[in-house]
């Protein structure tokens, strides 16, 4: 693969895990998060599957409600390399 195709891969990559991050607020709010972990954890690398791929991080002291920044999805590409290396090494 080219790294222009690397980078674009990457940059949907992170689309998707925005996306799913709304989801998870939304999944989150009516209480089905966990459904929403069990649509996903069949997906992504084989050595993470089976692990909630959206988890709520509440801050230490928070007295808000939870919203988008609470919200964490874990990677469905992995460990990546600097994304950088791909987006900026000549073609």
């Amino acid at each position: 693969m080219s790294s222009i195709n690397l980078c674009s891969l990457h940059c949907e990559m992170r689309n998707c895990e925005q996306l799913l991050g709304s989801l998870g607020l939304f999944a989150y709010r009516v209480g089905t998060l966990d459904k929403l972990n069990g649509a996903l954890s069949d997906y992504g690398p084989e050595n993470c599957r089976g692990f909630p791929r959206v988890t709520v991080k509440e801050r230490k002291g928070q007295q808000t409600a939870i919203e988008r920044q609470n919200i964490h999805v874990a990677s469905f590409s992995g460990t990546v390399i600097s994304p950088l290396i791909y987006c900026s090494s000549p073609m």
